[in-house]
């Protein structure tokens, strides 16, 4: 089988007619970047194989088109020398339509044939399959090898089956297992879970199990209940007894005695306790009084000394601000003197700066005449010679006019000349004067004739020599042409001859450097752009000429109105008005330093009055304080408050001794009141415990005689011959279900001996590419077509190896069993969807060779995104391709 055109229209992201363009046999590839609809070409490939036209299900509605429309696919392929068409449309306009060669076949009936053809099964709702799902490998399936269940697993077998000679009875097998399954299915499920009646009666027997279960606890229950009920009334009765009751209001009434005298005691001692506060508190206001008149007499004291050292520190303290403030008048004296001095050195110093001034404008105003004068001879020169280069008519532009005419001239020659007769003389010495050439000496050596010439030579003849030039006279004409233009040229100049004209051009390239120099002279010394603003800027340079010599001459007159101050040079100057400014600064650092001594000395004077005033204002307050406790209360009273003070706090202690001898011989108050409160919950746990024992007793009583009522023992009787009777029948569906698993067991043990026997061809196509990917390799396949191992060397897992080799070894199974249809006859290609990312590059090389060989025999189509990594391969190159519409065969 060979696909030849796949068509697109209206699935995901084409919602136009798109064309799978250079389909061909052999190998196939689709390079295209990511999101280009490489997967959406597979996905509607694989609709149009599995997915019937009238399906609604799920992965028809996956095909729909982003923007709305009704999915359309075609495929054109070659089938047994055979052109056929398959075209499927979903949706809106559903159709189905099997082209065979020239049968056709529409709708259901073209689905029939197409799973006939390619042998395919229904697996769900509007979806078939078989081996083909193994042969079209979507992005991500190319990682696992394919499953196989139901038509493809019939489809190896039959090419297995082909294949081999020899083998028998595996259909009759096969039908033996299927009809024990069938009966097996009765009892259990394919994954053993039990069903049918073994579960029915399975559930039924536990139900009865549980239903004598609780029978037996309901009596277990009533047995319980019976002997609660007897220990329920003896506790009862004891805890009603009222002398236990009568005992323990008695104890309960003597400790809430005890309780109140121990308040009463508690109470007298915090009374106790004030009094002894109160004592204390007296005795310590006493000590306070005593001690704050201690130290009122001791500040007094200091401070009568203090008032007399501070007498003679401010006697000391005004002597030295009288001092301070003579000095202060000192130097400020000396500083007005050098201030003065100062500005006089300072006016000295200006005149000086004045005079150095005014010789620097004059030197600048001499060297601005000297500019303009200069730019002035410069601008005469200019206006010179431009006047000369006006006047001048050959110019660069007449000179390329004269060269351009006499290149014509000279052109028209070299034609001449290249047309001309050669002609060479060669005289002997006695022969000059006997030969004539135009009537002139003939020359010695060659000559170039382009005119006719006359030959004399004397005692022999006259000879006429015509060049043979079919175009001399068109050459001549040409030549004459040529210098007549040449001639006119020079004539518009006034020139007679060429020489005559580059001269002039040279006098006039002369005028031209006059006027650069004399515009570049102009411009820099004016500072202007360009020659054309010289004039305005002379203008201004004039002007501006005018008024620095008026400037001059105003400063010039004023210096020498003031020229009072002596005359001095600039440095003298400010050498002298430099010394006077640091006389003036020491003057004035010395009349800062006296204003701050004097400042200092008047502080000291000022804090020491302050301080004394202060000092005798606390010494007055000291002593009124003093007379006033004095007066308020003497010395004696101090004394009798302290003593009375002592003999109260002595009066309040010993009531706290009588206190604590007396609390000595009575138990604590808080295990007092825990005791009571121990009792009075005894009490109420007896009243609540009698009240739930009657009722508990209740309960008990009416439980028992509802049991006795209800036949308990009669209802466990039934219940465990029915029970017994449910487990009987679950023993035989068990030994039933266990003689099925068995021969189930047995017949697929004898299946699977035979499926390893007819395995070995499938293992045979499958080992050449396996061994030239992994040399040496042995495989082992299992009855479900799965490749479980490998053995280089040492045997390997399948499921141990890495991703790389596992979608290796998964490509290779694939291509396998494409193989085994092609060898059937059967419909075979091999379509991979970015498989073979993970293949490290010498893998990659030997895949290519695999894969190359067997496209010798099949389809095999690749879609990728990594172009560079598959150029190798040099397959047919895939392109998607618009179209205008859908194009299907008529």
């Amino acid at each position: 089988m060979i696909l030849t055109d796949i068509q697109i229209e209206a699935i995901r992201r084409f919602t136009s007619p798109i064309r799978v363009e250079g389909l061909g046999p052999g190998l196939n590839i689709l390079a295209a970047p990511n999101e280009a609809g490489k997967s959406t070409v597979l996905m509607a490939l694989r609709a149009a194989l599995t997915l019937r036209y009238s399906s609604k299900a799920q992965p028809v509605k996956d095909l729909f088109p982003y923007g709305g429309g009704s999915p359309h696919v075609g495929v054109a392929f070659e089938w047994n020398g055979r052109s056929c068409w398959l075209e499927k449309k979903f949706g809106n306009g559903k159709l189905a339509r099997l082209d065979l060669g020239p049968e056709r076949f529409d709708g259901d009936e073209a689905e029939e044939q197409l799973q006939a053809l390619f042998e395919l099964e229904k697996v769900g709702k509007g979806e078939a399959a078989g081996l083909w799902n193994a042969l079209l490998v979507a992005q991500g399936e190319s990682f696992a090898q394919p499953p196989l269940l139901g038509a493809g697993r019939t489809s190896l077998q039959s090419c297995l089956q082909q294949t081999i000679q020899g083998v028998t009875g595996t259909a009759e097998a096969s039908a033996m297992l299927a009809l024990v399954r069938k009966q097996l299915a009765q009892h259990q499920t394919a994954t053993g879970r039990i069903t049918g009646r073994l579960r029915q009666v399975q559930e039924e027997s536990e139900a009865a199990r549980e239903q004598v279960a609780r029978l037996h606890a309901r009596k277990d229950a009533l047995a319980e209940d019976i002997r609660a009920l007897e220990q329920t009334r003896r506790m009862l009765l004891e805890s009603e007894s009222p002398e236990r009751r009568r005992q323990a209001e008695q104890e309960l009434t003597g400790l809430r005695q005890t309780r109140d005298q121990l308040l009463g005691l508690a109470a007298e001692e915090q009374v106790a306790q004030a009094l002894l506060r109160e004592a204390d508190l007296k005795l310590q206001a006493v000590q306070a009084d005593r001690e704050r008149r201690q130290a009122h007499r001791g500040e007094i004291t200091r401070l009568e000394q203090a008032l007399a050292h501070a007498q003679v520190e401010q006697a000391e303290l005004t002597r030295l601000a009288q001092v301070a403030d003579q000095r202060l008048v000192e130097a400020q004296a000396r500083l007005v003197a050098a201030t003065n001095q100062h500005k006089l050195a300072r006016a000295v110093m200006a005149g000086a700066m004045r005079r150095a001034t005014l010789a620097r404008s004059q030197q600048a105003l001499e060297h601005e005449r000297t500019v303009f004068a200069r730019a002035q001879t410069a601008w005469a020169r200019l206006e010179k010679a431009q006047a000369a280069l006006r006047v001048m008519r050959v110019d660069a532009a007449f000179m390329r006019r004269v060269a351009k005419a006499m290149q014509a001239v000279q052109e028209a020659e070299a034609r001449m000349q290249a047309q001309a007769t050669r002609f060479v003389a060669d005289l002997q010495p006695d022969a000059a004067g006997t030969v004539w050439l135009n009537g002139q000496p003939c020359p010695t050596g060659p000559q170039l004739l382009t005119n006719k010439a006359e030959l004399v030579v004397d005692g022999v003849g006259r000879f006429t020599i015509t060049p043979a030039t079919e175009q001399r006279e068109a050459l001549h004409t040409a030549l004459a042409q040529a210098q007549a233009a040449l001639d006119a040229l020079l004539q518009e100049a006034g020139c007679q001859s060429v020489e005559q004209a580059e001269s002039l051009h040279d006098a006039r390239k002369q005028a031209e450097r006059e006027v650069a120099e004399a515009s570049a002279v102009c411009v820099t010394l004016l500072s202007v752009p360009d020659v054309s603003a010289v004039a305005d800027a002379l203008a201004m340079q004039r002007q501006k000429l005018n008024e620095q010599e008026a400037l001059f001459a105003q400063e010039q007159a004023e210096a020498q109105e003031e020229n009072a101050c002596p005359p001095m040079d600039v440095e003298q100057a400010s050498q002298l008005e430099q010394d006077a400014g640091e006389a003036a600064d020491t003057a004035r650092q010395e009349e800062q330093d006296a204003l701050s001594q004097r400042h200092a000395a008047h502080t000291r004077l000022e804090q020491a009055l302050a301080q004394a005033g202060q000092q005798h204002a606390d010494l007055q307050r000291y002593q009124r304080e003093l007379a006033a406790w004095l007066e308020h209360e003497p010395e004696p009273e101090l004394a009798a408050r302290a003593t009375r003070s002592v003999q109260e706090k002595q009066q309040a202690q010993a009531e706290l001794a009588r206190i604590a001898q007396t609390k000595q011989n009575q138990a604590p108050l808080a295990v007092v009141e825990q005791g009571i409160a121990r009792r009075e919950q005894d009490m109420d746990r007896m009243r609540e415990q009698a009240k739930s024992l009657s009722m508990d007793k209740r309960e008990r009583e009416t439980r028992i005689r509802q049991a006795e009522g209800e036949g308990l023992d009669e209802q466990l009787a039934n219940a465990e011959r029915h029970a017994e009777q449910l487990a009987g029948e679950q023993a035989a569906c068990e030994r039933e279900r266990a003689a099925l698993a068995l021969l189930e067991g047995t017949l697929l043990k004898a299946e699977t001996t035979q499926t390893e026997r007819y395995l070995a061809p499938l293992v045979q196509a499958m080992q050449p590419a396996f061994s030239a990917l992994f040399h040496g390799v042995t495989l082992e396949m299992d009855t479900q077509f799965t490749l479980t191992g490998l053995t280089r060397q040492r045997a390997e897992e399948v499921k141990d190896l890495s991703d790389g080799t596992r979608e290796q070894i998964a490509v290779l199974v694939r291509l396998g069993f494409a193989e085994l249809l092609h060898k059937r006859g059967a419909p075979a290609i091999l379509v991979l969807d970015d498989a073979l990312t993970f293949s490290d590059s010498q893998r990659l090389e030997t895949l290519f060779d695999v894969l190359a060989e067997a496209a010798t025999r099949l389809q095999i189509v690749l879609l990728t995104c990594h172009a560079e990594q598959f150029a190798p391969l040099r397959g047919r190159l895939l392109s998607l391709r618009p179209m205008e519409q859908f194009t299907s065969p008529r």
